[in-house]
Parts: C-alpha cells; sequence; structure tokens
C-alpha cells in the first residue's frame, strides 16, 4: 500500500521493482490481488495490463486496520494497545504530548 499510495498507480511490476524485493514477484501480485478484493485498492485496466490504484486514504486504511486488530486480537480493548505506546521507548516528546491530549479530551468527553 504505501508503494501504491507514493506512486498513485502501479503495475505489480511496479511494486515489486520499488520494494525491497524480498518477496518474490508472484508473491507482492498476490498481496495486491487480496489487498484490492478487500476494498483498499482498485484495479484498472490499460490494455493486457492491471493497474493497483489506491481506493482509501493511509488514515482510512490504518483506521480499518486498526479498528480491525483491536476486535478481533484484542477483544476490544485498547488497553493493550495503549501500554504498548506507553512503554515504548523511541516515542517523541510531541507524541507523548499528541496522546496526553488525546486522553485528557476523552476524559472530558466522558466527565459530560
Amino acid at each position: 500500500m504505501q508503494i501504491c499510495w507514493r506512486l498513485g498507480r502501479a503495475t505489480a511490476r511496479q511494486v515489486h521493482d520499488a520494494s525491497d524485493r524480498t518477496r518474490d514477484y508472484r508473491t507482492v501480485k498476490t498481496l495486491l490481488d487480496r489487498i484490492a478484493a478487500k476494498g483498499f485498492l482498485r484495479i484498472e485496466k490499460l490494455g493486457r495490463l492491471s493497474l493497483f490504484v489506491p481506493a482509501v486514504t493511509r488514515q482510512r486504511a490504518l483506521s480499518a486496520v486498526i479498528a480491525t486488530f483491536v476486535d478481533d486480537v484484542l477483544e476490544r480493548s485498547v488497553t493493550p494497545l495503549y501500554l504498548h505506546l506507553a512503554e515504548r521507548d523511541d516515542l517523541s516528546r510531541e507524541e507523548v504530548a499528541f496522546f496526553r491530549r488525546q486522553l485528557e479530551t476523552e476524559e472530558e468527553g466522558n466527565e459530560s
């Protein structure tokens, strides 16, 4: 998805060439087809070529993936996610301040 967002539209070969190439071309093509089947990419035909075009914004895709993770893996509890983020030592001061503001805003909303 990162490569498709960056390029705007790309063939599977272009995505493979722009990647780190640790995966076989056929694996990249299969992944793109699966992502398209989930609605995150659109496939446009240009003659015999299939162009993969982002169908959602990065923010919308991240929201969907995180929501699925929280629902399916964390059984609808965000506590493990917050704990994981709190324990990271690579968060910038800005990120910590952002999380703090978000929690305060949420807390204020719950008091109403």
